[in-house]
This record gives C-alpha cells, sequence and structure tokens, in this order.
C-alpha cells in the first residue's frame, strides 16, 4: 500500500505542476457544512511553508487515501517535518503526515449554488471560526450522528 500512495500524490503533484490546479470530487462528511460529497474541490500547488493555519490542503494520508482537511500546524517529529490537520466536523485532528504528502491547496469549491473562493474573507472567516472553537466542530458531529440514527431508524421502520 505504502508504495501506491507515493505514486498518486507524485502523480497528481506531476499534474499539478503541468497544469496548474487539479479538480476532485469530494466525497465524505469531514468537511461538511462546507463541503458536501459531489461538490468539486479545486487545488492549486503549495508549498509548506505558504501554508497559512486555516487552509485546506489536499494530502495523501498514510492509508493511501486522498483527504482534504483543514491545515492546524506543522512540527518536527521524528527527524522531519510533518503536518497536522483537521476535518471540520471532525472531533479530533488527523494523524501527523509526512509534509511531502502534501499534494495542493484548496482554492475553490464548486456546488450547484455556484463557485465559491477559498481565500473569500466568508470563508476565511469561517475557517478561523472552525479551528478556534472546537463547539462549531461537536455541533457538526452531533447532528450527523443524529441524522444517521434517525435515518436507520427510519430504514428500519420500512423494513418491518
Amino acid at each position: 500500500m505504502q508504495a501506491k500512495a507515493g505514486v498518486t500524490s507524485r502523480a497528481l503533484k506531476e499534474i499539478l505542476n503541468n497544469k496548474g490546479y487539479i479538480e476532485i470530487p469530494s466525497h465524505g462528511v469531514s468537511m461538511l457544512p462546507l463541503i458536501r460529497t459531489g461538490n468539486i474541490c479545486r487545488f492549486e500547488p503549495v508549498h509548506p511553508i505558504e501554508l497559512q493555519r486555516g487552509d485546506i490542503i489536499l494530502f495523501q494520508a498514510d492509508t493511501g487515501i486522498l483527504v482534504g482537511h483543514r491545515y492546524l500546524e506543522r512540527k518536527w517529529m521524528n527527524d522531519q517535518w510533518m503536518v497536522i490537520c483537521k476535518g471540520d466536523s471532525n472531533l479530533h485532528p488527523d494523524a501527523p503526515v509526512p509534509e511531502e504528502s502534501i499534494i495542493g491547496k484548496m482554492v475553490s469549491i464548486r456546488k450547484p449554488s455556484g463557485t465559491m473562493i477559498t481565500s473569500s474573507p466568508r470563508l476565511k472567516l469561517w475557517g478561523r471560526l472552525v479551528i478556534r472553537l472546537p463547539l462549531i466542530s461537536l455541533s457538526v458531529h452531533s447532528f450527523l450522528r443524529v441524522s444517521r440514527k434517525l435515518k436507520g431508524m427510519k430504514n428500519s421502520l420500512w423494513a418491518s
């Protein structure tokens, strides 16, 4: 799995360097309410030194999965620079990943309602709030848990 992970990351970085950007459809709930499954996320190349707390970055986790989460910090650990990220609806940060795993920085989100630019004051404010106020992540996380339970109850009622 490690070899595949490195190959995917290198291939995407090469596309980024040649084309200047990549667009990837999102999947999952970790960045709700900002990003929903099916939104098209555009990423551009970035050097880790240029990242600011709250930027959304694309990286490849040790499992080989591509992840788009909010950048929190860069730390020197185990003789290398590591980055710490977190999904907006996750309660805890992700496991640290080597900074070489960073593929790009999100610059826009294309939704059915239109395109949102991540450098807009409104999205910058949301990023600062969701990082500084853990209650926001807890609220979104709790809402998702309740929604899943209710959906499960609804499905079980229809099955009876």
